[in-house]
């Protein structure tokens, strides 16, 4: 019976013509954040040195990311059947993350953290193929890096600077779009796309007070990091 159910299959899937073709999809759009909640840990600096700062791991809940630009770079291989093609890429998407002013206290000033994130991972594709436009979505993991700048200052206020840091996560992105085929290798798509991240980035910030008085070192762990963006591109095949 086991015998007789694979050769069913085997002549099923023989049946079926597939085809297999090369994309390179190029994009670009814009992208917006949800609020998130950023736990701060500060080291209170002045002219007599260093000590623990008021802020100790402290969450600050309702955090907002600026709206930005995005844009990536998509290549992979689908097989198409009659009915539904699927395959996979790699995709690598940038895009950048910043702050909104965040007040603590009425007192310190946060500086505007944050920095360029490139984003490598792989996708799983699906999609359906109509006559002139081929319906598609899917998911992905990937390794969001996020390259940032910051102003460090010492225990006499000098400043020790600016400075670069990384940091990096694991995360996922969902997405679903649309393509119009212009000609046999080329077409255009508009995409919906959602990323989050499965574990905190950390990233390290400068707060001066309001009187000048101090400077406040810190880090700033990032629990969560989900987006939205909408982005269009230009897709070629082979």
């Amino acid at each position: 019976m086991k015998r007789m159910v694979a050769i069913v299959l085997l002549a099923a899937a023989a049946a079926v013509p597939a085809s297999a073709e090369g994309i390179l999809d190029i994009y670009g759009g814009g992208i917006n954040f949800l609020p998130t909640s950023i736990l701060q840990n500060t080291d209170y600096c002045n002219g007599g040195g260093c000590s623990p700062g008021g802020l100790q791991w402290t969450e600050l809940t309702n955090v907002h990311q600026l709206s930005g630009a995005t844009g990536g770079i998509r290549i992979g291989s689908l097989t198409k059947t009659d009915h539904f093609s699927y395959g996979a890429a790699f995709n690598l998407q940038a895009y950048g993350v910043k702050e909104q002013m965040y007040f603590a206290d009425n007192s310190p000033i946060r500086s505007f953290p944050g920095g360029t994130v490139l984003q490598p991972g792989g996708d799983v594709i699906l999609g359906v193929p109509l006559r002139f436009i081929r319906l598609y979505g899917g998911a992905g993991l990937n390794i969001p890096i996020m390259f940032y700048n910051y102003q460090a200052y010492s225990a006499s206020q000098n400043t020790m600077g600016p400075s670069v840091g990384t940091s990096a996560t694991v995360g996922y992105d969902l997405f679903f779009g649309g393509r119009w085929l212009l000609t046999e290798h080329f077409n255009l798509f508009l995409e919906d796309r959602f990323s989050g991240i499965f574990m905190p980035i950390a990233v390290k910030d400068s707060v001066i007070n309001n009187t000048g008085t101090g400077v406040t070192n810190g880090t700033l762990v990032i629990n969560s990091l989900s987006s939205n963006a909408i982005v269009g591109g230009i897709g070629f095949s082979w």
